[in-house]
């Protein structure tokens, strides 16, 4: 199947590439997503605030299991349309492009599909699944947090940003499949394990250091949607770099 019907030029550099990566999402679109994804949620819960303090006491619990069910789709589509964008980073960055894209889905409401939102969070996790399924498999089992169920989860992350980049690039399960996945990684061995290195340190400041530094929340959540922006353009641009290695076909 193909994606990329015609790749992109890349634009020149001024930056080492390592340097202008953090550049990334330093545009017009990147700076209006990056503030879409923060307050969106924020404003959904000072509506659900603001609903609440308008009604008497006594109606809370029915208006509550009215904003229960819309919470969950809002946030559906709030993380579908995260996804997607994420999904845009990478197929414009797999063609050339060092800065944050204009959302193609995103300006064209006449092919706006929920399910097309939907398919891209289940594209993510079940990456997630295709890696860590033995793990979980074994502490099913097992019942404990051992050496072999560690070692299972290095095997998976290990696993990971190739099973992302593979299933977001096909769009399709159908690329998850491990043996894809091992051979891919076999003809990329050496860049892989420089894109692991870099991948990862973005995954520890989103996961572990942010949450510690002495930051407003506010600017917290902005720093995480910045880094997921560029753990989406390193994976892109992986794949423009080793695009004859892969020998994909897209």
């Amino acid at each position: 199947m193909k994606i990329i019907e015609e790749p992109q030029l890349e634009i020149k550099r001024k930056l080492p590439w390592f340097i202008d990566a953090f550049l990334y999402p330093l545009n017009i679109s990147g700076f209006i997503h990056i503030t879409l994804f923060v307050l969106l949620p924020r404003l959904w819960s000072l509506f659900i605030k603001l609903s609440l303090s308008c009604i008497p006491p006594v109606y809370h619990t029915a208006v509550g299991e009215i904003l229960g069910p819309l919470t969950f789709i809002f946030y559906v589509l709030v993380i579908g349309y995260l996804c997607y964008y994420i999904y845009d980073c990478l197929l414009d960055s797999a063609k050339g492009g060092i800065r944050a894209p204009i959302p193609t889905f995103g300006m064209n409401p006449y092919t706006a599909n929920v399910w097309e939102l939907i398919s891209k969070i289940f594209l993510v996790l079940g990456s997630f699944a295709i890696c860590y399924c033995w793990a979980a498999v074994y502490y099913i089992f097992a019942r404990q947090t051992d050496n072999v169920f560690w070692l299972l989860c290095a095997i998976g992350s290990f696993l990971l940003p190739m099973s992302l980049l593979a299933g977001l690039m096909f769009g399709s399960f159908d690329a998850l499949n491990p043996i894809m996945i091992v051979n891919s990684i076999y003809k990329t061995f050496i860049t892989y394990w420089i894109l692991l290195f870099f991948f990862y340190i973005l995954v520890a400041m989103i996961v572990k250091i942010l949450p510690r530094l002495p930051l407003w929340n506010l600017v917290i959540s902005g720093l995480r949607i910045y880094l997921i922006f560029i753990s989406s353009y390193l994976l892109g641009r992986f794949y423009w770099m080793n695009k004859d290695g892969l020998d994909w076909g897209i």
